[in-house]
């Protein structure tokens, strides 16, 4: 009998130690699965933000390569605009320049200085003529009433005529070199040229 509880007693040993065993490889799963769930979801928090993280820097990369081909078609879209109202102006100021052979041309620097004139009444004043148009300076002179003094100036390079009177602090301009000049702005707006 002895023996028998004995074996009894060994027997619910083995039961409980079955059962513990049990228990505890069903914790260690439980566990396992657990740790398994974790490091997955921290997996994929770390890939979606080493994605994100990826993306922005090939966005900026893309981003940052855009703009600078933008601004080198942008460079030589004005470049090449620069180059078509250059050759614009400089054949304006070619025809200009021939104009000013013409016997038009004398009428016009008439008209011109007639304006000024009116504008001086019969105060002193300086004119200034391109040094090939100081053959017109007496013709020029008769227009004004007032004292008048007529002097060749380097800086016209086309033609017409300045008037500066000191008494009434005026500069008047009225030459084709400053008409010419005006209208580079008034191209660029209406040529349709401008860069964005």
């Amino acid at each position: 009998m002895a023996k028998s509880k004995t074996d009894n007693f060994l027997t619910a040993i083995k039961k409980y130690s079955a059962l513990e065993r049990e228990q505890i490889q069903k914790d260690i799963a439980e566990i396992k699965e657990e740790e398994i769930k974790k490091a997955q979801a921290k997996g994929k928090r770390e890939a979606e933000s080493y994605i994100s993280k990826q993306y922005s820097i090939n966005k900026a990369a893309v981003t940052s390569r855009y703009s600078v081909k933008n601004l080198e078609s942008q460079g030589k879209l004005y470049k090449k605009r620069e180059e078509i109202t250059s050759n614009v102006f400089k054949k304006a100021k070619d025809k200009l320049i021939e104009f000013t052979s013409t016997p038009q041309y004398k009428d016009l620097l008439l008209g011109y200085a007639k304006e000024i004139a009116e504008i001086f009444d019969d105060n002193s004043c300086i004119v200034y003529l391109k040094n090939d148009d100081m053959k017109f300076a007496e013709e020029i002179k008769s227009v004004f009433s007032g004292n008048v003094d007529v002097k060749a100036d380097n800086m016209i390079k086309i033609g017409g005529i300045i008037g500066n009177c000191k008494d009434k602090n005026i500069v008047a301009d009225n030459t084709l070199d400053s008409k010419l000049d005006n209208q580079k702005e008034w191209f660029t707006e209406n040529s349709q040229l401008k860069v964005y």
